[in-house]
């Protein structure tokens, strides 16, 4: 009796068993009411590139012995590409007619010679053109000096520029300067006139480099600063020594060292001995210097560096005579500028002020304002550029004012460099 329970059981199982199988067959059953789906070999891998006014599809294929075409298709468009059945892994590059500049969006799959289709494999790209081109400006040519052409920081996608210029014997020179290049040797060059043309890639990984037209640009000097001096300082540091190489002399912004500077007098007078003004105690802003550059120069632009990691410096005032060199006064060689200066209740200022003198025997050059930043470490982050509105200025002289300070008038600058045609 023990024995016919056992089989009873397992005839059940059985039977339970074959119930729920067929329930698993119809769950399937309605996929392959028209035959089962076959599926040719897919993509071993896909990726897609930009390209000017295209885009560039590369795929592989691996064991693809059947494998007749791939299908590319997008927006409302298809590519149908034959490749040759093959074992090994290969791969091929296509160019895709995608014209309108924008960003695409793909989906890709083989075909065997039996019809059958492989999974699809998916992808992006983005086609550049016309609008991209126009956004393209060639590398600056920052200037000439000692044979060399300096260059102005490269645009982030900047690849290569060329550089064409004529020689001294009259020949054409072009040279390739990488984008990394910061100097271009050019000491054969006849004069200050070259050709710049600039290459850039929409993306880093993209196929296709646009360039900008030729340009010409006639490169500015840096004038050499040997013979320079400063006819005038109001204040500095170290003041009334004006030969020692103590700091902050006005002559350390002609040292070629951009760690050292020409900072404004810090020290405390007591009461009354303050030679500028005796109600004072400490040298009160409008500072002011004149550089003499020994005879008379062409300025086109003034480089003046701040001190490093200091955001003492904010406005700077450039002057440049408006009479003949030589008709400049003694008291035009120390007027403080047109700024009017206030100060009220100061610690060390008291209620000195300064109502801001005109003088029209200077002509304003124009004037700069540094940010409110102190972490300025490197020489190019503390440069401001003076462009003159003309296309050079005529002077043996240059004066520069500084009415304000964001610390108790202390004022520090690094170095200046006057720069012409």
């Amino acid at each position: 009796m023990k024995k016919i329970n056992q089989y009873a059981c397992m005839a059940i199982i059985m039977l339970s068993v074959l119930v729920s199988c067929e329930n698993m067959m119809d769950i399937h059953k309605k996929y392959i009411e028209d035959g089962e789906t076959v599926y040719t070999v897919k993509l071993d891998s896909v990726k897609f590139y930009a390209g000017a006014n295209k885009v560039y599809l590369k795929f592989w294929l691996f064991n693809a012995v059947n494998v007749k075409t791939v299908d590319l298709y997008w927006d409302e468009d298809s590519l149908i590409i034959p490749v040759t059945p093959s074992a090994a892994l290969d791969s091929l590059t296509v160019e895709v007619p995608c014209t309108e500049e924008k960003s695409y969006s793909f989906k890709v799959r083989t075909t065997d010679v039996f019809g059958n289709h492989s999974l699809w494999s998916t992808g992006f790209a983005n086609s550049y053109g016309d609008f991209f081109r126009q956004s393209l400006v060639n590398r600056s040519i920052k200037n000439l000096s000692d044979g060399a052409l300096a260059w102005y920081p490269p645009a982030s996608n900047l690849i290569r520029s060329e550089l064409r210029y004529t020689k001294i014997d009259q020949q054409k020179n072009t040279l390739n300067v990488p984008a990394e290049q910061t100097a271009t040797q050019c000491a054969d060059n006849a004069d200050n006139l070259f050709e710049v043309r600039s290459f850039f890639l929409p993306e880093p990984d993209a196929v296709d480099t646009f360039a900008v037209a030729w340009e010409e640009v006639r490169a500015v000097w840096q004038f050499p600063r040997t013979g320079w001096t400063v006819k005038y300082c109001n204040s500095w540091q170290g003041m009334p020594a004006e030969t020692q190489p103590v700091e902050g002399t006005p002559r350390l912004m002609l040292d070629g060292n951009f760690t050292t500077f020409w900072h404004s007098r810090y020290a405390t007078y007591a009461a009354g001995t303050n030679p500028l003004d005796p109600t004072v105690t400490r040298d009160p802003c409008p500072h002011t210097l004149v550089l003499d550059f020994g005879q008379p120069i062409n300025i086109v632009q003034i480089d003046l560096y701040r001190r490093l990691n200091n955001n003492n410096a904010q406005t700077v005032i450039a002057y440049v005579p408006a009479v003949d060199d030589n008709a400049l006064t003694d008291d035009d060689i120390k007027w403080l500028g047109a700024v009017p200066i206030t100060y009220s209740g100061h610690q060390f200022f008291q209620n000195y002020s300064y109502p801001g003198t005109p003088n029209d025997h200077w002509a304003e050059l124009g004037r700069v304002e540094y940010a409110n930043v102190s972490n300025q470490d490197t020489p190019e982050k503390s440069l401001q550029v003076f462009i003159t509105t003309q296309n050079a200025v005529s002077s043996q002289y240059l004066k520069l004012v500084l009415p304000n300070s964001r610390s108790n008038a202390n004022i520090g600058l690094a170095e200046i460099y006057v720069l012409g045609k």
